[in-house]
């Protein structure tokens, strides 16, 4: 009987024991990080909920009395996080040999109505659609005195839009205080898919005299071509008040955007940079002489004007070339925007092997 109740319990232990087991492939603890993915902040809505910030005048080299310095506020926690950066996609060398069109835009802000405003976007849009092929295009002062608040980037994503092959990306970009804005230079990309967008800090604001500035980087891997756009400190080459700070940083700008020009190339990809760098090419008692092309040892001067460049930067074993007329001529214009002294620019080209 004894011997009879021993093998009992030996049956009944063996039994819970094989009860116990469980499944591994059902954890519900699994990390699921292989589809787990960050999505970079680019503002293709056509609201920008960012507050907007008063300006410096670019065009004219001057500054303006109501441009105010980031609010200096406890960075919160959200704001403190390191943002997550989406894998980019690998280069696609076939779409390399297309003319582009290639543009830089500073929409300025001397303008008293939505009206005005949405009549400068729409000429823009109609002169850059009526080319084929891909078009990178650079804008600065979105967001800057604006007359009804958040009228420029909702007119712009209204008029370049989706349904017709254009992407606005207007990232975030991060202060070193903690905080972040919307950058105010977006870039417009049209039939250039597989996009990657994000923004680097250039020079701090400050009040009465400039916003925050930023340098924003776009990289299409159909075209393998980075556009990097931004907008750089007013008055530092003109003798405006405390012109020391001013050049400290203007080279701070300058330095970022060399920088991000370098981390692109050093990629392998083809760089085009637009932007208002607030210096012009012809040396005075406030400018010294210097060379724009300085920005990277492959930059060349490809379109713009005045303080508004175009520079393309070919990747090792390509070149750009500027198309022509059938008289010859570069193909390359300006579009009159009717405010303050800037005219948007544009180029047309290709990025070939050597």
């Amino acid at each position: 009987m004894i011997g009879t109740r021993i093998a009992m319990l030996s049956l009944l232990l063996a039994s819970a024991c094989g009860d116990s087991v469980v499944d591994l492939q059902g954890d519900p603890w699994q990390s699921d990080s292989a589809d787990a993915g960050g999505q970079v902040d680019t503002d293709t809505s056509s609201v920008d909920a960012a507050p907007a910030d008063p300006h410096d005048a670019g065009s004219a080299d001057d500054d303006v009395g109501n441009a105010q310095a980031p609010d200096a506020t406890t960075p919160t926690v959200q704001d403190m996080a390191p943002p997550v950066v989406p894998p980019e996609p690998p280069p696609s060398n076939a779409a390399e040999q297309v003319v582009m069109t290639l543009a830089t835009v500073n929409i300025g802000r001397n303008y008293s109505t939505r009206a005005q405003v949405s009549a400068v976007i729409a000429d823009v849009h109609d002169r850059l659609a009526e080319f084929a092929g891909p078009s990178f295009v650079g804008w600065q002062e979105i967001g800057e005195g604006d007359p009804c608040g958040s009228c420029e980037i909702e007119i712009l994503n209204s008029r370049f839009a989706a349904n017709r092959d254009w992407d606005t990306r207007r990232p975030h970009g991060d202060r070193p205080d903690g905080g972040s804005e919307r950058v105010k230079v977006p870039i417009t990309t049209r039939r250039a898919d597989n996009l990657n967008a994000r923004a680097r800090f250039a020079s701090a604001g400050w009040a009465g005299v400039s916003p925050t500035r930023f340098v924003t980087v776009v990289y299409s891997a159909t075209h393998n071509v980075s556009t990097i756009n931004t907008h750089l400190i007013a008055g530092a080459w003109s003798c405006k008040s405390e012109v020391a700070k001013r050049k400290d940083y203007w080279r701070r700008g300058w330095r970022a955007l060399k920088e991000e020009v370098a981390r692109e190339h050093d990629r392998g990809r083809n760089v085009v940079v637009t932007g208002d760098l607030n210096r012009g090419r012809s040396a005075s008692n406030c400018n010294p002489a210097w060379d724009p092309t300085s920005l990277h040892g492959r930059a060349k001067i490809v379109g713009g004007s005045g303080i508004d460049y175009v520079f393309a930067v070919p990747a090792a074993g390509q070149k750009f070339d500027v198309d022509k007329r059938a008289d010859g001529s570069a193909r390359r214009g300006s579009i009159n925007l009717g405010i303050d002294s800037h005219n948007a620019h544009w180029v047309r080209g290709q990025f070939l092997p050597k």
